[in-house]
């Protein structure tokens, strides 16, 4: 007797879905574990991505080749960079020499007033709190940063090779993303002729939808990250903030990755405000500066510049940076919003299917 073998037919948004998180997994696995030929490449795409709209506008209106657009915009991205790093990081570099010298003295300072509310609060608030020691938990804190802020130094700088792949990486990049801008033509009618005819007219659909959501967020993170480390190394030199284009620029460019330049920012502020200034209404501008500055962000920058195409909620961002982060570490990080809000799109196209079967509208 032969069996009839029964065929498990998977709808279009099921498969799609299944297809994304399988691209996302590999893309964030490969970023994980082949950092050294991934890396690169991952960038050279953002670039490429940021700057082909600008190849594209001269290629049509200057009727140059274009391989000769795309050399002129990488030249000329070039230059920017050098002339940035040029006038911008030795500042940087002379707040972290400087940083550097004085850490010791300011943890000191900070330690002396924990201690003084430590024991404040001991005198008047024992019967409310119990035992209390405000200082070994502070103390804790800083040395677990401490100790991070080594572990990394030491694996960016210890090593001859981290050296050289810095400089390769100089090299490759430009060098890679020059090529993504000139043949990304080519490379596109690659991919598309990959699929099947009969999913081609969703799948453009969805690559559509995709590409809307990857433009608002990546060239928009990137002016709006540019916009929030000018505005608090602005806001934190003007309240005479020591080491505040520094702690500026890692608070504003930190935000790559949503809220977390800000939050670290912040509380390498209020450290070095708290051992620094005399009174507590200095130690509130600190508070101004990061609320003002974040929350042009929130209600101005962002709706305006990244626009309302991500569409995500809060606690959906809050959670794809949670799970994203555990599970993958600073690449899952990286790309825990763009690739939460494109999973967004395709559970609601599974959503929309499953409530057009007859399961569901079944009395």
């Amino acid at each position: 007797m032969n069996r009839r073998k029964k065929k498990i037919k998977l709808s279009f948004p099921l498969t799609s879905l299944l297809v994304y998180i399988l691209l996302m997994l590999a893309l964030i696995l490969s970023l994980r574990h082949l950092t050294l030929l991934a890396a690169p490449l991952f960038l050279s795409f953002i670039i490429a991505y940021l700057f082909i709209p600008v190849v594209n506008f001269l290629e049509k209106k200057t009727f140059l080749p274009r391989s000769v657009a795309t050399g002129l915009v990488m030249i000329l991205l070039v230059v920017v960079v050098v002339v940035i790093i040029s006038s911008v990081f030795p500042s940087v570099f002379e707040q972290v020499e400087n940083a550097a010298d004085k850490f010791p003295k300011i943890m000191e300072r900070f330690s002396q007033k924990v201690k003084v509310i430590n024991d404040y609060i001991i005198k008047n608030f024992s019967s409310y709190v119990g035992p209390f020691d405000l200082v070994s938990k502070v103390e804790g804190m800083i040395n677990r940063m401490r100790a991070d802020l080594s572990n990394f130094v030491m694996t960016v700088f210890s090593s001859l090779y981290s050296v050289i792949m810095t400089v390769l990486y100089m090299v490759f990049v430009p060098l890679f993303s020059y090529y993504f801008i000139k043949d990304y033509r080519e490379i596109l009618h690659t991919c598309f002729g990959l699929i099947p005819n009969r999913f081609k007219e969703q799948t453009l659909l969805k690559i559509e939808q995709l590409d809307d959501i990857l433009s608002s967020f990546i060239r928009g993170q990137a002016i709006v990250v540019l916009i929030l480390a000018v505005l608090y190394s602005i806001g934190l030199t003007l309240i005479g903030l020591p080491f505040s284009i520094l702690i500026g620029l890692f608070a504003g460019l930190g935000d790559i990755i949503p809220y977390f330049g800000t939050i670290v920012g912040f509380i390498i502020s209020l450290i070095v405000g708290f051992a620094h200034y005399d009174s507590i209404e200095e130690v509130l501008l600190i508070v101004l500066v990061f609320g003002l500055v974040k929350g042009s962000e929130n209600w101005f920058f962002y709706p305006k510049i990244v626009g309302k195409e991500v569409g995500l909620h809060f606690l959906w961002v809050l959670l794809a940076i949670i799970i994203f982060g555990r599970l993958f570490g600073f690449w899952g990080l990286l790309v825990a919003i763009p690739s939460a809000a494109g999973l967004k799109i395709f559970i609601e196209d599974l959503v929309k299917y499953y409530k057009s079967t007859h399961f569901f509208k079944k009395e």
